[in-house]
């Protein structure tokens, strides 16, 4: 007998959220960012906590435009493209060996797939990262590629979060009502963008090995502040809140 099929659908970021990927990335993307300053003078300089910290669920680009932010040295589009296409491919390397799920993620899926909860992916990654991702983290299973959604190549033009683009498409494709929709996002721009989309529930999770013990508690104001209703330390925490709301 099938379970009753639930009007929540609960929609996951990717990165930092369902795998823990970002500590793995953003060192891949620090390192590279260090030859890019000794390439193009001007950038400011981060080490390797703060870099994690400022710039988790940002996509690339963005990290480019922030570190020279202040600089007279502007890197041109041809520069941009050929670095973002450079950290992309060391990232995919890295994430592919070394990319696990966060901690309690697979039995939370479980228990949504078996209790008839719809579920999916939006993410800012690229397909091809959140394909490696999921391998590398032994969930591919759980997520088909009608549950994959990406700002990067899903959409006609990329719309990162915090645009809210990505969630308004992957909601149109579920067929689902934006209200009716649960985000569950460990970054600020993930929850802004969730909260410009309209979604209903929006949840905070603060699990990802990113976040370090120091950081969690202004991490976890920080997300409320952005938007988030609720947030969550494990992941086994999303069952209940799920529970105690109305379905």
């Amino acid at each position: 007998m099938k379970p009753l099929r639930h009007e929540k659908v609960v929609l996951f970021d990717h990165d930092g959220t369902v795998v823990d990927s970002e500590t793995i990335a953003l060192k891949s993307a620090w390192r590279l960012t260090n030859e890019v300053a000794r390439e193009f003078a001007g950038a400011q300089h981060y080490e390797l906590e703060d870099f994690v910290k400022s710039f988790a669920g940002k996509p690339y680009r963005q990290i480019l435009a922030s570190i020279y932010g202040d600089s007279f040295t502007t890197l041109n589009e041809r520069d941009i493209n050929r670095l973002v296409a450079q950290e992309e491919k060391r990232a995919i390397e890295q994430l592919s060996v070394y990319a696990r799920a966060t901690e309690g993620t697979p039995e939370v899926l479980s228990s949504l797939r078996d209790d008839g909860f719809e579920y999916a992916l939006v993410s800012n990654s690229s397909l091809q990262r959140v394909g490696a991702c999921l391998s590398a983290a032994a969930l591919t299973d759980y997520f088909s590629s009608e549950q994959v959604f990406s700002a990067h190549d899903s959409l006609p033009v990329p719309r990162p979060k915090p645009l809210p683009d990505i969630y308004l498409y992957a909601v149109k494709c579920l067929d689902a009502e934006v209200s009716g929709c649960v985000a569950v996002e460990d970054s600020i721009s993930g929850v802004k963008a969730a909260v410009a989309a309209g979604i209903g529930q929006i949840i905070g999770y603060v699990g990802g090995t990113h976040i370090s013990e120091d950081e969690r508690t202004s991490r976890v104001d920080a997300l409320v502040s952005a938007g988030a209703q609720q947030v969550i330390e494990r992941m086994h925490d999303l069952i209940g809140t799920l529970s105690a709301t109305p379905v």
